[in-house]
């Protein structure tokens, strides 16, 4: 299974503790068994000792998401939902989109919580401007962790999964974050923004067309 990671997208704090930094989203995409698109969206940190708080104030830059729901979870006969311990068998947690305070979307000890923003228990197909969500069980869970291969500290966010090759759209999406050094009890702030890119072979489509189109 290949891994690409995109760019990270810079972030600029606002609040005065420089030393407990958030230095941006940055975005991993695989290719899925099911033949779609799943990017895990991570906040990057330059130091450990810190707990992440919410994520808020979500905003779609460009583009659409267009993400694809997996789980059986039903409000308002809605089907699926950005809840990440939502009921959903294993095989189709990969293909599921969700978003997580504590790095993942297991049924147990995952303790995340969706703010009013969502509205209708989350069963909306992409996350609603303004909305976010934050660790309902606060405990080590949430703790930022270190970045394994990719170096640095990290946390997981979000999965997006979307369906096939995105028909070559891509999309820039932004939101705050709240975390604090372990042990205090002041929160700091700040925000950014991540792209969702499609896959190579959806790119290089999109350029045939593109051409094909010029020829006419």
């Amino acid at each position: 299974m290949t891994r690409f990671v995109l760019a990270t997208v810079v972030a600029s704090t606002l609040a005065s503790a420089a030393s407990a930094g958030f230095t941006g989203y940055s975005v991993e995409r695989v290719a899925t068994a099911g033949g779609n698109t799943r990017y895990q969206v991570f906040a990057n940190f330059d130091q450990s000792n810190l707990v992440f708080l919410n994520a808020f104030s979500f905003v779609n830059v460009t583009g659409t998401m267009n993400a694809r729901h997996q789980d059986f979870f039903t409000a308002d006969g809605e089907v699926g939902t950005w809840m990440a311990g939502a009921s959903v068998s294993a095989a189709d947690r990969g293909e599921d989109s969700w978003v997580t305070a504590s790095g993942s979307a297991t049924s147990s000890g995952w303790g995340t919580a969706l703010d009013p923003g969502f509205a209708n228990g989350g069963t909306v197909r992409d996350i609603n401007a303004g909305a976010g969500w934050y660790d309902a069980t606060p405990g080590t869970a949430n703790n930022i962790l270190a970045g394994g291969s990719q170096g640095g500290y990290r946390m997981l966010l979000a999965q997006i999964v979307r369906t096939g090759d995105d028909a070559g759209q891509s999309s820039t999406h932004s939101m705050q974050l709240a975390w604090k050094v372990a042990g205090t009890t002041t929160a700091i702030f700040g925000n950014g923004s991540f792209v969702l890119v499609p896959a190579p072979g959806a790119l290089a489509l999109l350029g045939l067309a593109g051409f094909a189109g010029r020829r006419r």
